[in-house]
């Protein structure tokens, strides 16, 4: 008996355009799944044809085929992984207005996304962060990010409706801002859910369970305070090369000859001062933190009365992110660059850890001024609310509505990490 007899049933014929179809469709979506893989594993700025097609295991003319170019399957994938947490955000929703409560609050609930996204969802929440820090690039980046965001915060809004939180709009934004910039805090340091999940809930512990493992140090560099004039000139023109690639590209386009023949030099001279990429990008981290640090210092050395310090931190604070996403948001692109690089380059984490805690302690001890009981989560997490809420503005295009509003969104942040309203004195 033939194929075709058995059970009665007529053999699908190969040549059957539905066929086709089913078969075209299920390999976009392998090469879409493939994209998604390779941003996350060596990310956006290395991502080529070649590299998907041999993670999703099909010949290269089938990836150029679905994605024509490397910006196509970018969008793509940004399309893909917004529908997934849409979607994902109607259930959550859905679920909350059937009294099946995911979580009791928005806080509560963003702990459980960054739990997530440190485990089970990594590898999308890492592909995020690498495609929206790359719309800060671009016009085309810009209206991808502006959607998308139009689209989450209605995702958002649908969830806070249905747990009937008060000033929900507020929370929102809040809340947006916290789980963007914990995601680019935590997912470079490697940080696994339970180490996550334990500091969010108790307050406790920040700084030992979060710091990243000791790594030998990255060897080769000439030591700064040995160099001659001509030596330290040398060492800033390949540095102010690097942050430039880093900026326009991202630290896949951070390479000998790529900063070589940006700084006017020969191959030789950036293996010669950093000694490996590794180390070029984490003197180029420091550097860019202690620009960051002289432009901060306006904050930490306030010295208004206290009837005035929570008013005082709200506008220097506003007035420090303007300036941030106006004059200074390319250095910002280069920063966060580093750090998404650190979560495939472990030996990048503990410089980089110490800027961030930095930072966390500095904010602490603004916020001690106002109320004397916050602990360092609490600064970690304004540091957090500012990190998402310039990498927000920044990835669609420094629109002035963000602005206008940021000094009002930064006092409502301060009130909620002091315990204080606006209106204490």
């Amino acid at each position: 008996m033939t194929p075709s007899k058995i059970a009665g049933k007529k053999a699908p014929d190969p040549a059957d355009p539905q066929m086709e179809v089913g078969r075209t469709a299920q390999t976009k979506a392998r090469i879409a799944d493939a994209v998604t893989t390779v941003i996350a594993e060596v990310g956006l700025s290395r991502l080529t044809h070649r590299l998907v097609a041999t993670e999703a295991g099909v010949s290269l003319a089938a990836t150029t085929y679905h994605y024509a170019t490397k910006r196509d399957m970018i969008a793509d994938a940004s399309a893909r992984l917004l529908a997934s947490y849409v979607s994902s955000f109607q259930r959550a929703a859905k679920r909350q207005w059937a009294g099946d409560p995911v979580a009791p609050d928005m806080a509560t609930f963003a702990i459980k996304l960054l739990t997530n996204s440190a485990g089970r969802f990594r590898r999308s929440s890492l592909a995020w962060c690498e495609i929206i820090l790359d719309a800060a690039r671009s016009p085309e980046g810009h209206a991808l990010a502006t959607t998308w965001f139009a689209e989450l915060f209605d995702a958002w809004r649908d969830l806070a409706a249905a747990m009937q939180i008060d000033s929900a709009e507020d929370a929102v934004v809040s809340t947006v801002d916290t789980v963007i910039g914990m995601l680019f805090i935590t997912l470079p340091l490697g940080l696994p859910a339970v180490q996550i999940l334990n500091v969010m809930r108790t307050g406790r512990g920040l700084e030992r369970r979060w710091a990243p493992a000791k790594h030998a140090p990255l060897g080769g560099q000439v030591p700064l305070k040995r160099a001659t004039p001509k030596a330290q000139n040398t060492r800033a023109r390949i540095l102010d090369a690097a942050i430039n690639l880093l900026v326009e590209e991202g630290p896949g386009a951070v390479t000998y000859k790529a900063v070589a023949a940006a700084s006017g030099l020969t191959t030789a001279a950036p293996a010669y001062y950093f000694g490996s990429i590794a180390g070029l990008l984490n003197s180029a981290e420091v550097d860019l933190f202690r620009r960051s640090k002289e432009r901060y210092r306006d904050v930490r050395e306030t010295t208004h009365s206290s009837s005035a310090l929570m008013d005082a931190l709200t506008d220097l604070t506003a007035a420090i992110f303007v300036r941030e996403a106006t004059h200074y948001g390319r250095y910002a692109i280069a920063i966060y660059s580093i750090w998404l690089e650190a979560s495939r380059q472990p030996e990048l984490r503990p410089e980089i850890w110490e800027g961030i805690l930095d930072q966390a302690r500095a904010w602490t001890r603004q916020l001690h001024r106002i109320d004397p009981d916050a602990s360092l989560l609490e600064g970690m997490r304004m540091q957090a609310v500012y990190i998402g809420k310039l990498i927000r503005s920044l990835s669609t295009g420094v629109p002035v509505s963000l602005l206008a509003v940021a000094r009002r969104e930064f006092q409502i942040e301060i009130k909620g990490h002091t315990g204080r309203s606006p209106e204490t004195k």
